[in-house]
């Protein structure tokens, strides 16, 4: 993925041009249509999102409880917490995102300590502790 996609991620600011690149050697660009599901409740987790464009909606026990859009990410809960997926994430609109695979996403983590941080502080806001 191209580095330049990362401007304006707020889960990116400030970090080094060095460390850019490496987490855009991690991610994967996809576009996905309207309506698709991205995550399920309940299944295991795979990868770590971050939306570039468009906007996605999330569900739990068939409620929507928010949406997500440009520069936001989602996916982190269950692969921080080892557990099943919290949530299920629908596209709203037609969808770019960054999808970083289970493996990357906890070197990235390890490798990066403030991106760990700032993940592990969304991930406590968001399921509520």
């Amino acid at each position: 993925m191209d580095v330049s996609q990362l401007d304006g991620i707020p889960l990116f600011e400030g970090l080094q041009p060095d460390q850019l690149q490496r987490i855009a050697d991690w991610l994967e660009p996809v576009e996905v249509p309207a309506g698709w599901y991205l995550l399920n409740q309940g299944s295991y987790p795979e990868g770590f999102f971050v939306v570039l464009d468009g906007e996605v909606t999330v569900e739990r026990d068939g409620v929507a409880i928010g949406k997500i859009g440009p520069g936001d990410f989602f996916g982190e809960i269950a692969l921080l917490e080892d557990d099943r997926r919290t949530a299920t994430v629908t596209t709203a609109t037609r969808v770019k995102a960054a999808v970083m695979d289970a493996a990357d996403f906890f070197e990235m983590c390890a490798e990066i300590p403030s991106i760990s941080s700032r993940i592990t502080d969304a991930a406590m806001r968001r399921s509520g502790h």
